[in-house]
This record gives C-alpha cells, sequence and structure tokens, in this order.
C-alpha cells in the first residue's frame, strides 16, 4: 500500500508556458527551492533545452508558433499532451496567454487536474493597442467562462493587475498576491565602486513597445550634452506582437545616443553601471528593478502598479509619473549634482530583498500552495500583504 509520502512524490507539479524562457528566466530557481515535489515542464524547447533538463524532472515539448496569437495547431498539440498528464497532478500556468491556451485546450471537457494561473502581468490583451482593445471585447464573454471553468486559484504580482482582472473575468475562486518570482541574490555580482561623475545609465528590457524603448531613446537624445553614457540591453521578442521588428534594432544599434549592447548576463553585468531605468507603461513586478536595487544601482521607474508597490519600500528608488521624459532628466540631473554616495541605501535594499523577495521566499510560498490544493494544509493565506 503507497504511503502518503510515496504517492505525493509519484506526482507532478506540471509547470506549463507558451516559451521556454518563462519557464527558466526564475522558475528553475524556484523548483530548485522545493525538494518535497517532482516537477514537469510543458513548453516548447528552444535554446533553454539544457537548462530545463537540469532543473526539471520531465519535460515535454509543445510545438506552438510563440508568433500567432492564436495558433490552432498548438492547442491541439496541448490537448494531446493533457491527455497523458495524471489527473492528481497540478497545472501551475504562467501568464495569461498561456493560461488561455490551456483553457483552450481543456474545451468541452472535464477538468481533472488542480489548476493555477500566475499573471505575471495582463500584458497585450489589456494594453492600449487598438487591435489588444478589440480582442478584449470579443472574447470577453469566452474568457470569463473559460477562466472560472479552468482554474481553482489565480495568483497576481499587484493589487491593480488582480482588481482588473477579476473585475473583466468576474472571477469566482481564490485568488492571492505574490508580488514576485523572486531572484537568486547568490547569483548577482554586487557593485563595489560608487561614483559620481560620467555615470552610466542603462535600460535592461525585452525590446517591445510598452517597455517604453523609444521613450529611453528620446531621454538619451534629450541628455545628449550631458557626462552621461546611455546603454540599452535586450533582445526583440518576436512571439509578442507588441515587439520591435529587425528593422527597428537596427535603427537602434545605428542610433548616435545610446550604446546598444543586445543581450547581456544581468547578475553579472549590471555592477558595471550605475543607474537603471524602467519607463514600461506596464509591468506585473519588475524582476530587473529587485536585480538593480539588489546589485546597488540607483533606480528610476515610471509609476505603474508593477513598479510601485516594490519601490516605495526600497531607498536609491524615485517615481516618475506618467513616463515624462522631462521628469527622468530632472531626476538625472539631480543626483549628477547631488554629489550623493548610494552604497549605505543599497546595503538596506538588500537586506529588505534577503527578506522578502528571494527565489526562497518565494518558493515556500508557493510549496505552501501546492499543499493547500493536495489538502494537505486547510487554508491558505498569502505572507505578502
Amino acid at each position: 500500500m503507497l504511503t502518503i509520502l510515496t504517492l505525493k512524490m509519484l506526482l507532478m507539479i506540471v509547470y506549463l508556458a507558451h516559451w521556454d524562457w518563462i519557464l527558466t528566466q526564475s522558475r528553475k530557481d524556484i523548483v530548485s527551492n522545493i525538494s518535497d515535489s517532482k516537477f514537469m515542464a510543458i513548453c516548447p524547447v528552444d535554446v533553454n533545452k539544457t537548462e530545463l533538463e537540469n532543473y526539471y524532472e520531465k519535460t515535454i515539448n509543445w510545438e506552438i508558433n510563440r508568433n500567432k496569437i492564436f495558433d490552432f495547431s498548438g492547442i491541439m498539440k496541448l490537448r494531446k499532451i493533457i491527455k497523458s498528464i495524471n489527473s492528481d497532478d497540478i497545472f501551475h500556468v504562467f501568464t495569461l496567454k498561456s493560461g488561455l491556451l490551456l483553457a483552450f485546450a481543456n474545451l468541452f471537457k472535464n477538468k481533472k487536474t488542480k489548476n493555477i494561473l500566475t499573471i505575471t502581468g495582463l500584458g497585450y490583451l489589456f494594453s492600449n493597442n487598438f487591435k489588444a482593445k478589440f480582442l478584449k471585447i470579443i472574447l470577453g464573454f469566452l474568457i470569463k467562462n473559460l477562466i472560472n471553468k479552468n482554474f481553482d486559484f489565480l495568483m497576481f504580482q499587484n493589487r491593480e493587475d488582480q482588481k482588473t482582472f477579476i473585475n473583466y473575468s468576474k472571477y469566482q475562486g481564490e485568488t492571492y498576491i505574490i508580488p514576485t518570482s523572486g531572484i537568486e541574490t547568490k547569483e548577482i555580482e554586487i557593485k563595489k565602486e560608487y561614483r559620481n561623475e560620467n555615470l552610466k545609465v542603462i535600460m535592461a528590457t525585452r525590446l517591445i513597445n510598452d517597455k517604453g524603448v523609444f521613450d529611453y531613446l528620446e531621454l538619451a537624445k534629450l541628455m545628449k550634452d550631458s557626462s552621461f553614457e546611455f546603454y540599452l540591453a535586450g533582445d526583440v521578442d518576436e512571439g509578442n506582437p507588441d515587439s520591435l521588428s529587425n528593422d527597428d534594432l537596427v535603427k537602434i544599434s545605428n542610433n548616435n545616443f545610446i550604446n546598444y549592447l543586445g543581450h547581456i548576463d544581468v547578475n553579472k553585468e549590471l555592477c558595471n553601471y550605475d543607474i537603471n531605468i524602467i519607463m514600461s507603461k506596464y509591468e506585473g513586478s519588475s524582476r530587473i528593478l529587485l536585480e538593480s536595487l539588489y546589485t546597488g544601482l540607483v533606480c528610476l521607474s515610471n509609476n505603474v502598479p508593477g513598479t510601485t508597490g516594490l519601490n516605495s519600500k526600497f531607498s536609491n528608488s524615485f517615481f516618475i509619473e506618467d513616463n515624462s521624459i522631462q521628469e527622468f532628466k530632472r531626476y538625472l540631473d539631480e543626483i549628477a549634482n547631488s554629489n550623493i554616495f548610494f552604497e549605505e541605501s543599497a546595503i538596506f535594499n538588500r537586506e529588505l530583498i534577503n527578506q522578502n523577495y528571494t527565489s526562497e521566499k518565494i518558493a515556500a510560498a508557493y510549496n505552501k500552495i501546492y499543499k493547500y490544493l493536495r489538502e494537505e494544509i486547510e487554508s491558505y493565506r498569502s505572507e505578502f500583504i
């Protein structure tokens, strides 16, 4: 006869995403910090194949075209994959897009697994893009039914996203705030030298329009006569309808006001800069903000829900209202003229992150949710207020 512990170890926590990067960027660190469960990854297997194999017990290659908003063939392939999953396993789905794809794959089927959806940001569907607004209206009734039918539990990274999505979807189940995906602080190279002249400014982001890339270029142009050096790091996101084009990338590379770096190892290279700029119009929770503050950078961020909840707790961190380029410039000018030494504030930030926002902390919160869904504990209450 199987003991409860043996039965538990036979079951899987199934992580599902429409991009392998999503399951390796931070979720691999969460997986590695939960020792009493086995994890499976379902995603398109691409450049992150080795990392998936190293961190997940099993990986299933989900063949889906990320460049399509709605890939019917990919949904049918996911439908076949779902048939192989044990009904006692737990599905944990990351991003709203992946959640909707799973829901469509389950159409006309009875849900057997316990399903969690982590909405890391409302994304394209809730953007100001005209096509997105049209889609949101057209799909509204269907999405409301699919979300309520398919998910036992929704997790959000900020309260504004939680409120907006619940109002839209009329979701009736349990929802909680887990404010970040956590960062693995042991891997971050700490900034050792602080200076007050010839400061290096960086924006490190996926190159999509809503991240404010062109606003950043405008800021760099506006400050062309200053002593600041401006850098941009990141790649285009070809699976995102809001992604910059390859032609845009060529123009950025040839821009005289910034230095385009392409992809960088954030953990190892952020320490070479002084100021991090976040000009996103939407954020679920800004990972680069935490990484920059832990490294020891000064952070200037647009005041949006995914930065506000984090930013207000930290030193070396400043809000800009309405993504005002002039306000970003004013803050930079103040920093250049203040002769402020930021190292003590950086130490405070690291202590705060170690207490609340590490991969270990987020993994512990996730693990409680898994135990709750397995009925090993009677209730779950988020420790993040």
